[in-house]
């Protein structure tokens, strides 16, 4: 991914997002840090498929546009 991740809540900014699908006919997809898996965040595929250069944009775009605490 050559796009900076943000920091997941735990402290640690994942080297890579790993993407599941949600099991709702490709629209939905969750995305986590390898760093911890504890935090998910839930995006829109556009049915676009989990392992798709276009998935991955939107699953980096939910990451770091996801508010986190201070």
């Amino acid at each position: 991914m050559s796009e900076k991740l943000k920091p997941c809540p735990c402290g640690s900014t994942p080297s890579q997002l790993i993407i599941v699908d949600s099991g709702q006919g490709g629209k939905w997809a969750s995305v986590y840090g390898e760093c911890c898996a504890e935090w998910q965040v839930e995006f829109r595929t556009m049915y676009n498929d989990v392992d798709s250069e276009k998935c991955k944009k939107y699953a980096i775009e939910a990451w770091n546009d996801a508010p986190r605490s201070n």
